[in-house]
């Protein structure tokens, strides 16, 4: 089995301590987490050694992995975490509610990993899912889930089902909550049209990028864990103990391997290597053009994420804003790309919100130029970079008709402040 090493994050001066032919006392010392490192680097550590062909090591790495503190863990997942190691901790952890709403925040998270959190949400957590529009469309059957859980209220699961009847993605359940009797349902009823609402921006509800600057989570005292009940597909679960000893066989249910579902898209949707291009090019994006607009809406939002620049031009003009606002989310786009899309007015106005709210993007001086000069762009953000304007960018705003006539006499005043007095 082939070890993804740079997909799982794993420095070059680490694999050797964890590869298959490394020694058996330093796989021990790392799977029993006694190598000092970064949060995360560890969870994709212990992941590799779970999978290791020595099954003494391998328990030891699972019931060490299955036991982190949460604060540990928490700080350890990102938007780049392995899928298999965030449905691991899901499997095993059903005692976290911290985790479950950290990993229910993760793009990556397979839909086997946010249906089992939708299955124990909490009320809190349950209210979140319900809301959280672009986790809804990557994995509608998590609507499944919040209709047999007893803590998702009959507001919140209205909520989630007006959403997805819109967008045509919604999974067929029973009439009544399977938790109710008949009398409960006729006292109370649950929702059968889905209900007049103003749709929620997506920026509002999509995952928000980790605050660099933020203090570490608090670091909890390791859990004993217990078997998981809720699971999906009536996963078999194991009963760890502070002891390094997994019962191997009931583990069979779970599959450890490398696979990353998020990664079947073919080459030429994801690739950015120029020997991939042809002469053919133009035909080539039609072609594309073709094939996602063939894909259903949770399909191109990871693809958002994953596509490469041809995949991007398609996307980030996609009629579903939220399809549309992942492209921007992604990290994937170049200098150039951002700053052709700040100045597209072509594009929804959800797009240009988003990078106009990326200080990362907004750093860059082209991309300053291209959003003040689209009348798209949020007045405030306009306003607050015309004073940064060089010269000739400046009078050329100051004369510009198509963008807000604040923007215009904003721009026309501080040139003849700075370059006519």
């Amino acid at each position: 089995m082939s070890i993804p090493f740079e997909r799982l994050g794993i420095p070059v001066a680490l694999r050797r301590s964890v590869s298959p032919d490394a020694p058996r006392s330093a796989k021990v010392a790392v799977a029993k987490g006694l190598l000092p490192t970064t949060a995360d680097v560890q969870l994709s550590l212990l992941y590799v050694l779970a999978v290791d062909a020595d099954e003494s090591i391998a328990e030891i790495a699972r019931t060490t992995l299955a036991n982190l503190p949460e604060g540990q863990i928490t700080g350890g997942l990102t938007q780049t975490t392995f899928p298999k190691i965030l449905e691991f901790i899901t499997e095993f952890r059903t005692d976290s509610p911290g985790i479950d709403d950290r990993i229910i925040h993760l793009r990556q998270a397979t839909t086997r990993t946010a249906t089992t959190i939708a299955q124990r949400a909490s009320v809190e957590l349950a209210e979140v899912i319900s809301r959280h529009q672009e986790r809804l469309l990557l994995s509608p059957e998590m609507f499944v889930a919040l209709h047999g859980n007893p803590n998702c209220s009959d507001d919140d699961l209205g909520r989630a089902e007006a959403f997805l009847r819109m967008h045509r993605m919604l999974p067929e359940v029973p009439s009544r909550r399977p938790f109710r009797s008949e009398e409960e349902e006729e006292v109370v009823p649950t929702p059968t049209e889905p209900r007049a609402e103003v749709e929620t921006p997506a920026s509002a509800l999509s995952p928000q990028p980790l605050d660099q600057g933020a203090a570490p989570p608090p670091v909890a005292p390791p859990v004993t864990l217990q078997p998981a009940q809720q699971a999906v597909e009536n996963l078999e679960m194991f009963e760890l103990s502070e002891a390094p000893a997994v019962n191997v066989q009931a583990l069979e249910a779970f599959q450890f391997d490398f696979h990353d579902h998020l990664e079947n898209f073919s080459w030429d949707l994801t690739s950015d290597d120029e020997e991939d291009q042809d002469d053919e090019e133009e035909e080539e994006f039609l072609s594309i053009e073709k094939r996602i607009a063939a894909m259903t809406i949770g399909e191109r939002i990871k693809l958002a994420y994953l596509g490469n620049q041809q995949a991007r031009k398609v996307l980030v003009r996609d009629s579903n804003k939220i399809v549309a606002a992942a492209v921007v989310r992604s990290g994937r786009l170049t200098p150039a790309e951002v700053a052709s899309f700040a100045g597209n007015r072509n594009l929804t106005d959800d797009v240009v919100r988003e990078i106009a709210n990326n200080k990362e993007y907004t750093r860059k001086y082209p991309v300053k130029v291209a959003l003040v000069n689209n009348p798209k762009t949020p007045m405030s953000m306009a306003l607050s970079i015309v004073s940064h304007l060089h010269k000739k960018d400046l009078q050329q705003l100051a004369n510009n008709r198509n963008v807000s006539s604040v923007i215009f006499t904003a721009a026309k005043n501080i040139f003849k402040n700075k370059y006519q007095s």
